[in-house]
């Protein structure tokens, strides 16, 4: 099969546990997109998010971002899909997290925005390793609640941020029945996206746009927000650290992200 398009997650499979793209993915990305192929990050990152990794790769044209609820095209400087969060349900999600020792993350409009208490405490939420980057690329407001409310509660995805996985557990229990889609990511977050998004689904948009079939796409991921699109990859692939039921899932398994294992993907896949 002459596959013409590799999807690579980022945290956990593109990037290593330093949150970087190593030497040898990034010759691989490089050599792929010069030799006429598509490569493009499948990410629950916003385009604001990632900027720093973007500039290594200015013939990269698509991103399928905020897990599928935006493909974006860098050319254009547009999106060519955009879902929203229904806004009543945005809102009662917000009203939730109010008195609860929940960290809200909010993406809008390419950019992510926290507020400035939790900016500065993210290690009570499981997520230090985040630290550098959270205060590099997201904004902050001095109350999140206030600032959803001038957006009008509109945007494109919620992360939420608990202390424990059983917290995130009674969330999930919380916001069922609400017309969203839910996924479990890290270790304590809960993303959030309106209806029927995910990035399987923002595989397909993106396929229909270039005219190109799913059975010539490769996917590589690592956790299970990963599944939808991997489930509709022509080879779905995980990374060595991927969990076991994502493994379970893909027809290939290569190095870790610590050991470039979507360079090995490309090499051997989609350029090979």
């Amino acid at each position: 099969m002459p596959y013409q398009l590799l999807a690579a997650d980022m945290d956990g499979t593109l990037l290593n546990s330093r949150k970087e793209i190593s030497p040898a993915d990034a010759t691989a990305i490089t050599r792929a997109l010069e030799a006429g192929k598509q490569v493009v990050f499948s990410t629950g990152r916003c385009i604001g998010e990632l900027e720093p990794f973007l500039a290594l790769f200015p013939k990269m044209r698509y991103v399928l971002c905020e897990s599928g609820a935006c493909v974006y095209d860098r050319a254009e400087e547009r999106a060519i899909h955009l879902q929203l969060i229904d806004p009543q349900a945005a809102k009662t999600i917000l009203d939730y997290t109010k008195g609860r020792d929940i960290m809200p993350q909010i993406l809008v409009r390419n950019e992510a925005v926290m507020d400035i208490r939790h900016l500065n405490n993210l290690a009570h939420y499981k997520m230090a390793h985040y630290q550098n980057h959270f205060q590099q690329n997201c904004r902050s407001t001095n109350d999140i609640y206030w600032y959803c409310q001038a957006q009008e509660w509109t945007f494109e995805k919620i992360c939420l941020y608990h202390t424990s996985p059983e917290d995130r557990a009674d969330t999930l229990l919380a916001v069922e029945g609400l017309p969203l889609t839910t996924a479990l990511a890290e270790e304590t977050s809960l993303e959030i996206s309106a209806h029927g998004v995910d990035k399987g689904v923002g595989l397909e948009v993106l396929c229909r746009h270039l005219g190109l079939p799913l059975e010539e796409t490769i996917v590589v991921g690592d956790s299970f927000n990963d599944l939808p699109i991997l489930k509709k990859a022509g080879l779905p692939v995980a990374v060595g650290n991927a969990a076991e039921p994502v493994k379970a899932a893909c027809q290939v398994v290569v190095d870790d992200c610590d050991h470039s294992g979507v360079s090995q993907a490309i090499e051997r896949y989609l350029l090979g």
